[in-house]
């Protein structure tokens, strides 16, 4: 005789049957603490509940205002159900009509689309599988060292540690970095407009035009070494 044994959220587990009652009571008494629900069943008939519940990192929420106070609009976007997403949005002080739950993976990458159609640009954190699409679609994708190898892959931006309060930091290291190739870029293009045309009428003996390319260059290399002593403001 076999068995077909699901482990795994409610949803996938009872295919989107009517859930008894005594698993509703179990999963609003849960959910409201803001645990994540999983289901055993088999042949579809739910024969255990786990209630698992993911303790906050110690400054999580510390992080997620300093972003909030930049201007960041943040969203958690989840798969867990509804409940359990707004109980975790409450402790790191998302709004709830920011809370997307009961996501699955194509569908966090849709959300990105669709924020992206409205003009915004959107930043992505995650670490698992199902966020590999989410992280592609965004314009900025973020994972952390202990994610999966296809979210890793996915990401533009990998952490060398897996704690949150990292994430400000690359953000202004990303707009530092942005700003200073913005400036070189800036310096080069007139640095070159002005002593090109000096060069080809003679203005500027072949020496000297050596020596001013040699000081182009100091500079642009000067002006990208300041990222490593500089500290910038986080801004939007």
């Amino acid at each position: 005789q076999s068995f077909r044994i699901r482990l795994g959220s409610l949803r996938w587990v009872l295919e989107n049957q009517t859930i008894p009652d005594w698993v509703s009571a179990f999963l609003d008494k849960h959910t409201l603490r803001g645990a994540t629900v999983l289901a055993l069943a088999v042949d579809q008939r739910v024969t255990a509940l786990f209630a698992l519940v993911d303790v906050l990192k110690p400054r999580a929420a510390e992080t997620l205002r300093e972003l909030a106070a930049a201007g960041y609009a943040l969203h958690l976007v989840t798969g867990d159900h509804r409940q359990t997403a707004l109980a975790l949005a409450e402790q790191l002080g998302i709004p709830s009509n920011f809370v997307h739950s009961e996501v699955r993976p194509a569908g966090k990458a849709d959300l990105i689309l669709q924020l992206q159609a409205q003009g915004q640009k959107v930043a992505f954190v995650g670490d698992g599988c199902n966020d590999a699409p989410a992280l592609e679609q965004s314009d900025l994708g973020i994972a952390i060292t202990r994610a999966s190898d296809a979210a890793r892959e996915a990401a533009d931006i990998l952490l060398l540690n897996s704690d949150i309060e990292t994430i400000p930091e690359a953000l202004r290291l990303a707009q530092a970095t942005l700003r200073t190739i913005k400036q070189n870029l800036f310096w080069a293009f007139f640095y070159n407009a002005a002593a090109i045309p000096l060069a080809m009428f003679g203005f500027l003996s072949p020496i000297l035009s050596a020596a001013a390319m040699g000081l182009s260059d100091l500079i642009i290399i000067g002006n990208a070494l300041r990222l490593k002593t500089t500290t910038h403001t986080l801004k939007k």
